[in-house]
């Protein structure tokens, strides 16, 4: 798999370009909507939670941080999540002309669709720590250990998309259920409350089921509170997500000899 993507560096590169062009093609403002939908929600969230509802988030050290600006990292763990684990479903489906009549390596769709999906979270973030400056607050260093943090979530979600995109093609039933699951990982993870809030006989479960916990803390950890992340936890997400990546290009190099067949 590794050596087929290295192959394709080219044809890789041109369909990341298409795919970001294609999101904003026909819309007046084009690629502006990158930048100015990330602002327009974390405005919103930051004004109704940080000066309406005065929301404050519980921790001691910590609530001189506006709510909004807390909760949006967790969102935007969640859309990345969200976005390639839904596009996944339809990944091979929704391009049956590359399984049929061409010999493409269909394995370079979903680090497509990942990458995509990073480079606007990745803008987010930006504008996220812009107006987290306007606020009052300072960067820490640990900003620096970002790309450590969010390194075993992107290995995870690329062995999940794989996995996903041939279980899309043999179980077409797969896309009325993603949407559902993904709303529950949202209110089952600490994005929108303390993880300390959780009741102690839940907190395990939270923890080690929800692929995305144990990032959204690190995360907000190094980005907003100044602190080193847990590597403990942090190293036993990374074993968790290189099984995932095995399991994902096992599985999908076992079974895509069938795709045409069910396509």
């Amino acid at each position: 798999m590794l050596s087929s993507v290295l192959n394709n560096k080219y044809l890789f590169v041109q369909m990341l370009k298409r795919d970001v062009q294609k999101r904003y093609r026909g819309s007046q403002l084009g690629f502006l909507w990158a930048f100015f939908y990330p602002i327009l929600m974390l405005l919103v969230y930051t004004f109704v939670f940080g000066m309406v509802m005065k929301v404050k988030w519980g921790v001691a050290g910590q609530d001189n941080i506006d709510f909004g600006l807390i909760l949006f990292v967790g969102l935007l763990c969640h859309g990345l999540m969200s976005e390639v684990v839904v596009g996944s479903v339809s990944m091979i489906t929704g391009n049956s002309q590359y399984v049929k009549k061409v010999v493409f390596p269909l394995e370079i769709l979903s680090l497509v669709s990942l990458s995509n999906a990073l480079f606007h979270m990745f803008l987010g973030l930006l504008i996220l720590m812009t107006i987290y400056l306007f606020t009052g607050n300072e960067l820490h260093w640990t900003l620096l250990l970002v790309p450590v943090v969010l390194l075993p979530f992107v290995v995870f979600l690329l062995g999940l998309s794989w996995f996903i995109s041939v279980l899309g093609v043999y179980v077409r039933d797969l896309s009325q259920v993603v949407g559902v699951l993904m709303t529950v990982l949202m209110f089952m993870c600490s994005i929108v409350f303390p993880f300390d809030r959780l009741p102690l006989e839940l907190q395990p479960y939270v923890l080690w089921l929800n692929p995305l916990t144990i990032i959204v803390e690190q995360l907000r950890a190094v980005m907003l509170f100044g602190q080193l992340p847990d590597w403990y936890l942090l190293g036993l997400y990374s074993v968790g997500a290189v099984a995932m990546l095995i399991l994902g290009v096992w599985f999908f190099k076992r079974t895509r000899g069938g795709f045409a067949d069910v396509i």
